[in-house]
């Protein structure tokens, strides 16, 4: 379990001192010179008030409908898990969270959607979320605006976190690594120096893959084409007969798991690709690829951004998740582990800056809660130990490189094979 933080000594509700003259009797006598005094209402703007027997509050968006609904429900599970655990252990001062979840839909205006939602529920302390990039950039705007912080399980996409967002954090590695790290498995490891570039206009997808682009022609390799598609599309044969006539050595796509695994399968019908290597990225690195691709999948390469797992937690909580929801965590997706780090990183913040009022009531600054995520240090989760930065990135461990071998991903290069 991750080392709590203590909570802060009880909230002290401020006085003020207020000076009044007693106004005069009718009759003739001297005013009193006493100053009344009375008890000012405390300033609750900024802050989450809970009272006894309320729950913490703690808005998800989850990519649940759209392009990858299985691994956006396998974030949602992880995120479940925590706030069991968090209650399991007594959860705050008697105080339980409650994860309130919302569909993101892996989409731009949906995240912009739930993010209206969140800011319109004073309950709402922080956010796990976004699933993807293009939602998570939709939350953005709307979060900031209301001083809701939010911790992305999953949002890789460089631009979600900067110095001018003090809101935006995540606990998934940036699409720079993964761009960089690719390019240099292609041509260090694969040895190629010719290819072609595909992307499916996502945020996610189109920005990776401009990385990667950039990345290969640093190192002196040729971009041979750089492809647009978009999310839904089912026949790529018309755009690969393009890629193909200028004969790459790879195919590099940009995107997620159904066009991933379908543009594998057509480029073994396609004249000049059918022995072409291909590349996808850790939007395709499911199971919902496997079966997209079919045969096709064998020998193709998937990137993932992975953390410095430790065994036994992620041991306890594969079990957690088997019993809870009759199945494997990987057979669902990736980000799992991440979606749980997100959360309970959130309430280490939220131990770390909740007071107790005079009332009993849980008081939360939604200030000090935005510093104090970026102040977490050494934080020991799934994904390793966590440290968040100043401007929000919180990371750990690093980009694994996969083969499909016998219908399964097998690690070959990157991260813990050092």
């Amino acid at each position: 379990m991750p080392k709590k933080l203590r909570i802060a000594a009880l909230f002290a509700v401020t006085l003020l001192l207020l000076s009044a003259c007693v106004a005069a009797p009718p009759a003739a006598e001297t005013p009193s010179e006493e100053a009344s005094m009375e008890e000012a209402p405390a300033d609750m703007s900024g802050k989450v008030v809970i009272a006894s027997g309320g729950t913490i509050r703690i808005g998800g968006s989850f990519a649940l409908t759209g392009p990858i609904p299985d691994p956006g429900l396998n974030i949602r599970h992880g995120a479940e898990i925590a706030i069991d655990d968090l209650n399991g252990a007594g959860g705050l001062e008697g105080f339980m969270f409650e994860l309130v979840a919302e569909d993101g839909a892996c989409d731009g205006t949906q995240g912009t959607n739930v993010g209206n939602k969140f800011a319109a529920d004073e309950t709402i302390v922080a956010v796990t979320g976004g699933t993807c990039s293009g939602e998570t950039f939709g939350l953005v705007p709307i979060l900031q605006e209301a001083r809701i912080p939010f911790v992305s399980p999953s949002a890789t996409n460089p631009d979600i976190t900067s110095p001018d967002c003090d809101v935006c954090n995540r606990v998934a590695l940036s699409d720079a690594l993964q761009g960089a790290t690719d390019a240099d498995f292609v041509m260090s490891d694969l040895g190629f120096t010719k290819v072609a570039v595909v992307h499916d206009n996502s945020d996610y997808g189109k920005g990776l893959a401009e990385i990667f682009q950039s990345n290969v022609t640093d190192m002196g390799g040729e971009v041979s084409s750089f492809e647009g598609v978009q999310v839904g599309d089912t026949d790529f044969r018309a755009m690969l007969a393009r890629v193909g006539a200028d004969g790459p050595q790879a195919v590099f796509f940009g995107g997620y798991s159904t066009e991933a695994g379908l543009i594998a399968q057509q480029m073994t019908e396609t004249p000049g690709l059918e022995e072409t290597a291909f590349m996808s990225v850790d939007g395709a690195y499911t199971q919902q690829y496997l079966e997209a691709a079919g045969d096709a999948a064998e020998g193709t390469y998937v990137s993932f951004v992975a953390g410095a797992d430790s065994e036994e937690m992620n041991a306890d909580f594969d079990a957690k998740y088997v019993e809870k929801y009759g199945v494997s965590p990987d057979d669902l997706g990736p980000f799992h582990s991440q979606s749980y780090d997100s959360v309970k990183l959130i309430a280490a913040a939220i131990m770390a800056v909740a007071t107790v009022d005079d009332s009993g009531n849980l008081v939360i600054d939604r200030e000090e809660l935005i510093s104090a995520i970026r102040s977490v240090d050494a934080f020991e989760g799934l994904t390793g130990t966590i440290k968040c930065d100043s401007i929000g990135e919180c990371g750990a461990g690093g980009v694994q490189i996969f083969q499909v071998a016998e219908g399964a991903f097998d690690q070959v290069s990157g991260f813990g094979m050092e």
